[in-house]
């Protein structure tokens, strides 16, 4: 029988993967937004059509792929070599899905911005399903009463550092500068990020407080502890639909700000399915018979960056998780405990060969609801 040694395969995965993976927001976030979006209004006020024209950032110098030379080759080679080191038990299966992940990831990442981006982010992130286009229909026609109390940055930072102390964790509040969520998690380097740009509530700092820290941070933390440091990482592609539905799932377990957030995660999926064959311009019409205007500009972005050209079909898929995601966590949840994907970061399709691997930490963090 072969002996596999994990732990140093554990290693050389990581370091793939830190070398590979990146925040792909931070590449199709356009850099001229705030000229196009003001172009975008302008024009809108004199009721005429505009599709935006969108620069995103030259490309990382580490992703050297991106132009024609040997380090994709090299990349490729070197987790090729890695599937020769694992085994066909739960933790070799656990690693080979980690190595599949990036080379998707890869591919994606060279899109941005290309005829093929749209095609690659539903192959990465998956084609939206009938129960989750029915559901967003459902829930977005819903009339839903605009929120007050709205927080400056310094209030907003204040009471997230207030939470980050309560739990113990060591993490930076800062201030969000690129376009996007109101506010974001970078596990890595430990920031909370908030835009002070967003008009948040009380209500949405507790909202973001069990998503973010309870849904994201815990799951970091607690696999962070784990023997194997890709369970920091996360096992497979399909990490973040269930990442991003516990975090939904907790806000209505938690019942803060149940109505307005559902509602803007089923606008994503509206978003995506009308801009994966429609232009900037025409997704936004669509979406701004459910919400204002700068609400349904947001929406739209979020679905259209990324893409090759404003003027024709063509989405971005990743917000079509946060829905779906939670569909998921709500069925899976009815006959087990949502404890049980604490152990790290990984799928509820990944749960069963976590649960063979032997040597797993108990978790220390837990989110407040029941089950």
């Amino acid at each position: 029988m072969k002996f596999y040694n994990y732990t140093l395969v554990d290693q050389k995965i990581c370091q793939l993967a830190a070398t590979i993976e990146t925040n792909i927001l931070s590449y199709i976030n356009p850099i001229n937004l705030d000229e196009e979006k003001e172009n975008f209004f302008n024009t809108l006020n004199k009721k005429e059509q505009y599709n935006p024209n969108f620069n995103y950032v030259a490309k990382n110098p580490i992703y050297k792929y991106y132009s024609k030379n040997i380090t994709l080759p090299v990349f490729k080679n070197e987790m090729n070599e890695l599937f020769k080191e694992i085994g066909s038990d739960s933790l070799g299966l656990i690693f080979e899905r980690k190595l599949l992940d990036l080379f998707d990831r890869i591919e994606l990442i060279k899109s941005v911005g290309t005829e093929n981006f749209s095609e690659n982010s539903q192959g990465y992130y998956g084609e939206i399903t009938s129960n989750a286009r029915k559901y967003a229909q459902e829930i977005i026609s819903k009339k839903i009463e605009p929120k007050e109390n709205t927080l400056t940055f310094e209030e907003s930072k204040k009471i997230m550092e207030s939470a980050l102390h309560e739990r113990k964790l060591k993490y930076k509040v800062i201030e969000k500068k690129t376009p996007g969520s109101k506010v974001s998690v970078n596990i890595r380097t430990k920031e909370i990020m908030i835009s002070k740009k967003a008009q948040l509530s009380k209500m949405d700092l507790s909202r973001l407080i069990a998503h973010e820290i309870e849904g994201h941070i815990y799951r970091y933390e607690n696999g962070c502890t784990q023997p194997y440091k890709i369970f920091s990482r996360g096992l497979s592609k399909e990490t973040l639909k269930t990442e991003e539905g516990i975090a939904v799932y907790i806000e209505q377990q938690e019942e803060i700000n149940i109505d307005e957030q559902l509602k803007q995660y089923a606008g994503r999926i509206i978003a995506i399915q009308t801009a994966k064959k429609h232009s900037f311009f025409e997704t936004f019409e669509e979406m701004n018979k459910y919400f204002n205007k700068e609400e349904s500009f947001n929406l739209t972005l979020r679905a259209k960056r990324g893409t090759f050209n404003q003027e024709k079909g063509g989405a971005f898929y990743k917000d079509s998780l946060y829905l779906q995601g939670y569909l998921e966590i709500k069925e899976f949840t009815k006959d087990r405990n949502l404890k049980e994907l604490y152990y790290g970061r990984y799928s509820i399709n990944d749960a069963p060969l976590v649960f063979d691997v032997d040597g797993l930490i108990k978790p220390k963090y837990f989110p407040k609801v029941k089950k």
